[in-house]
């Protein structure tokens, strides 16, 4: 306790000085809970600054207001061999007290850069289960283990994942949920979720599903259509879905419209770009929608139900840790078309009250444990014990 106390005090000096490292400032959720837990930090406790090499900007004012320093370390990518270069002379000039990364190429350039000289804690942020897709990225993980003093997972299914794929890493793994940094939304914000709204639904159909994610495999748009062609027609007239993402897959986006605009789903179901105003679209919903075959702990779902909009989704990673059957939302097997139709014609069924009473229930269960507060006060008992341990042998690993 005494040694806490210490971290505390050198870090309310202003002496802990922290570089956080991330490929860009670009949309998507990993940058989004990067700014969040930023931005959420108690600068009497810490000093940020943000490095990044891809010229990507989407949440740059979000850093900007907060007065963050951000340096560019380049616009090609990590494997441009300038970034690590550029890293190395940042590290050694600014005297970070501690490093943060987010994403696993990140994790790996703060680890190179620092092999020669004075290397300070580096602690690493992983929020997806995708290094078993990739035999290189496992092979560095393992060659790098020792030179990481703590790594941060969102859900504990990500945990296990790395304990088999890099044994090393045993012990200094620790849980840290995501979090949410909105307040309620204001006039504005609801305008433009009830004029999305009435977009959507058009002049038929009076329950509006969506999703909110990246047109990709592992989210499985297939999924969703299969069970949609399953749904009764009795509720299936009833309800109108959208699809609010990147389509970084064209073949798959292509194949979705194609099998949308020959079925019984035309003028039901809509793909539409992302958006930077991605509130309005879960405020504008009577539920979202997750039909990933894999996840963690996706931030579409804190964020949905942070405003109290009930939630069905495959029961995968640790979504059945926030995602409760029968409370806050609907829970199915992954890959289990009949189990979601059923979920979604009992959605139709559910009164609208008793949908507003889920939602309510999620929004204070998420707005309890996983606040942009929560994040970051679960954050510092990592730096804290990394400063204070990471110089010895024995580590200890847990949810922080």
């Amino acid at each position: 306790m005494e040694r806490v106390t210490e971290v505390e005090a050198r870090a309310a000096e202003g002496r802990l000085r922290v570089l956080y490292l991330i490929d860009s400032l670009g949309p998507g959720g990993a940058q989004r809970q990067f700014v969040t837990l930023v931005n959420a930090l108690e600068r009497r406790y810490v000093e940020p600054e943000v490095a990044v090499y891809h010229r990507l900007d989407h949440f740059l004012p979000e850093l900007e207001r907060t007065g963050t320093p951000v340096h560019q370390l380049g616009t090609r990518g990590g494997r441009d061999p300038g970034v690590v270069v550029r890293l190395a002379l940042l590290v050694r000039r600014r005297e970070y007290g501690l490093i943060h990364t987010r994403l696993k190429t990140s994790g790996v350039l703060a680890r190179v850069a620092t092999l020669a000289g004075r290397r300070p804690p580096i602690v690493l942020s992983e929020g997806g289960l995708n290094l078993s897709q990739s035999r290189w990225r496992i092979a560095a993980e393992k060659a790098l283990a020792g030179r990481a003093d703590a790594m941060i997972v969102n859900a504990d299914a990500i945990r296990r994942q790395l304990e088999t794929l890099v044994p090393a890493l045993k012990g200094r793994i620790h849980l840290v949920p995501s979090g949410i940094d909105w307040g309620d939304p204001g006039r504005e914000t609801l305008a433009a979720a009830g004029e999305f709204r009435a977009d959507c639904l058009g002049d038929g159909g009076d329950i509006l599903l969506g999703v909110v994610a990246r047109l990709n495999r592992v989210k499985d748009p297939h999924h969703l259509l299969d069970a949609l062609e399953l749904v009764a027609e009795s509720a299936l007239g009833r309800i109108r879905v959208v699809w609010v993402g990147a389509w970084n897959d064209e073949r798959l986006a292509e194949s979705v419209r194609s099998r949308v605009h020959g079925g019984r789903l035309r003028g039901r179901f809509r793909l539409l770009p992302p958006t930077r105003a991605v509130r309005p679209v879960y405020l504008a919903l009577d539920a979202l929608v997750l039909t990933s075959s894999s996840e963690g702990l996706p931030s579409v779902v804190l964020e949905a139900l942070w405003d109290g909009t009930p939630v069905v989704a495959t029961d995968v990673g640790d979504v059945g840790e926030v995602v409760r059957a029968g409370e806050n939302g609907w829970l199915v097997p992954s890959r289990d078309p009949g189990a979601l139709a059923a979920a979604i014609e009992d959605i139709v069924a559910t009164a609208p009250d008793r949908r507003k009473q889920m939602g309510a229930a999620g929004a204070a269960f998420v707005r309890q444990d996983y606040s942009a507060e929560r994040l970051a006060e679960r954050t510092m008992a990592v730096y804290r014990h990394v400063l204070g341990l990471s110089r010895t042998s024995k580590r200890k690993g847990g949810r922080a």
